[in-house]
């Protein structure tokens, strides 16, 4: 029979003691209330996209396995500055003792509030509203642009015109149009909306254009006219007037300059002089 030499007792207690166990995915709030975890957050100077830097220290003697989930929400320590929310989620994990720094994608819920400076503090926070969240979880789980991302969440927060997530396209952006549709009450978006610039703000949710895509199709020479007409049916902005048109298909972008026009129900009509009736697009200020 071999026998080995006994090895000494440091030497195989060194061989066998690897890291501790790490944890399970556990909540952040908990771990926050229960001291375990401490967060300091600052703004990169961004209002929209990877726009929180969190450093994430594990005040306890174990390794942490974590998440900052889609849906949290950083307060800004100044009330005059945006909060912002997290739109995917951070997983990491941390050894005791250690820290961690994370990057987040998150995105402004307070247009009319000021936009972070480079460095801005924030408080950790905690989860944002249900609808939010909602909606929060949709982004996470598709590709969509940061600019999408960013007007559909102040329809949301801030109860901004769906129109600013731009029109119905038959691409994949419709899904998250469709949700906010949902979660919002307001009908799928069948024009654009730009809102106007303000100082010492993200968004001022004033409307200043309205866009919308028209096709004409015309079997012969004709004229074409489109305008603006009020809930009355006055004209109140005229597009195009009797323009000669060629036999064919013609594609038309309409942008309607309606800064500081009264509030109500307006719409396109467009026709030409060779076909019957209008066709009528309506929309809201």
């Amino acid at each position: 029979m071999l026998y080995l030499p006994a090895l000494p007792v440091a030497l195989c207690a060194a061989l066998f003691v690897g890291p501790g166990p790490v944890d399970d995915l556990l909540p952040l709030d908990e771990l926050l209330q229960k001291g375990r975890l401490s967060v300091k957050a600052k703004g990169t100077g961004q209002f929209s996209g990877t726009s929180i830097q969190a450093v994430v220290r594990n005040t306890s003697g174990g390794t942490i396995r974590t998440r900052i989930p889609a849906g949290w929400v950083f307060h800004s320590v100044d009330e005059g500055v945006q909060d912002l929310m997290v739109v995917r989620d951070e997983e990491f994990v941390v050894s005791g003792g250690a820290s961690k720094t994370i990057q987040c994608r998150a995105f402004c819920i307070e247009g009319p509030m000021r936009g972070p400076d480079d460095g801005e503090p924030y408080r950790a926070g905690g989860m944002g509203a249900p609808h939010l969240v909602s909606v929060a979880r949709t982004i996470a789980a598709g590709d969509y642009p940061d600019d999408l991302v960013q007007s559909a969440l102040w329809v949301l927060s801030n109860g901004y015109s769906i129109a600013g997530m731009g029109a119905l396209d038959s691409s994949a952006s419709d899904t998250l149009r469709m949700v906010i549709s949902r979660l919002s009450g307001q009908p799928p978006p069948r024009y654009a909306m730009r809102f106007a610039e303000e100082e010492g703000r993200v968004c001022s949710g004033r409307p200043s254009a309205i866009l919308r895509d028209f096709a004409i199709q015309v079997p012969a020479g004709a004229e074409f006219t489109a305008v603006v007409v009020d809930a009355a049916g006055h004209i109140v902005y005229t597009l195009e007037e009797r323009t000669e048109l060629e036999p064919g298909r013609h594609a038309r972008r309409f942008e309607v300059p309606v800064l500081d026009w009264p509030a109500g129900r307006y719409a396109i009509h467009a026709y030409t002089t060779n076909g019957p009736g209008v066709h009528r697009s309506p929309f809201v200020l």
